[in-house]
This record gives structure tokens, sequence and C-alpha cells, in this order.
């Protein structure tokens, strides 16, 4: 039960993004993507049944609101957190900006499925005015998780500071 502990909070984070903080931390049309970002953080820290089986459960909490396009969220998130962990295995994440690129890059193939899976008038231009701009607006907060799982933002640093 504690194994599955944290996968359980990161769950009812999720929720709580989809449900209530999701309007609140959007600047214009850039949004968070917590689903995607939470599928590639466990997909580069677990194994590859973790991350895939993650993916799944974050696509039915994400598509809990829409249930004609549950199959869709789930197959897209399952599959990047598949993806994510394939390419960890082949590739050397051990440096920070390695880990955004693949954070980055795996959040904008997330918002283009959610686009064409969604349907818009004109592809292009949401491409640009809210894939991008959402994928480079989720980096930040992966950026500050990177920081502080690695040790370089600490308690004990930010009391210096003050």
């Amino acid at each position: 039960m504690t194994r599955a502990l944290p996968f359980v909070l990161y769950l009812f984070l999720m929720g709580l993004h989809v449900v209530v903080l999701s309007g609140v931390t959007a600047i214009y049309t850039a949004q968070i993507n917590l689903a995607a970002l939470l599928v590639l953080a466990v997909a580069v820290y677990k194994s590859e049944l973790v991350a895939t089986w993650f993916g799944f459960a974050v696509g039915l909490v994400l598509a809990s609101g829409s249930p004609d396009l549950v199959g869709w969220h789930v197959l897209w998130l399952a599959g990047l957190g598949l993806a994510a962990y394939h390419a960890r295995e082949r590739l050397n994440l051990d440096s920070l900006y390695a880990r955004l690129l693949l954070i980055v890059g795996g959040v904008f193939l997330h918002n283009i499925l959610i686009l064409l899976t969604n349907g818009g008038v004109d592809f292009w231009y949401q491409l640009t005015a809210i894939a991008l701009p959402g994928a480079v607006y989720t980096a930040l907060p992966a950026w500050l998780f990177f920081l502080i799982k690695e040790g370089r933002i600490t308690i004990t640093k930010i009391k210096a500071l003050f």
C-alpha cells in the first residue's frame, strides 16, 4: 500500500488540477499540461510497466469530464509513458537540460495529439497559440521539480537567501 500512495496522490493532484486549478494557472492560452508532465516524470524515474499503467490511470482521470474521449486520452498517455521510458533507456538523461528537453518534447507531442483528437478549425493557429506555449509553460514546473529532485534547491539554500 505504501508503494502505491505516491501514485494515488499524483492522481488526486491531477483530478484537482483538472477540476479546480487549470483555469487559475493558465496564462492567456498557455496551460500547464499536468497530465503529460506527471506521466513523463514517472517514466523518467520508474520502470516501463509502472510508466505505462500510470499513463493509463492518468488518462482515465483526465478524460473523466469527457467520456467520449476516454479511450483516446488513455491511449495517448499510456503511449507517452511507454515512449518516454524507452527514450530514457536509449538516451543519456543525466543532464537536467536533457530531461527538460524530453519533457518539453513529450508535452508538445501530447498537446498536438489532443488538438488532433478534439479537432479544431485552424490546426496551425492552435499549434502556435496553444500547443507550443503550453509546452514551454509546462517546462517551468518541470524545471523546478528537477532542481528540487537533484538537490540544487533546498530549504537551507532558500533560508540563506533571506
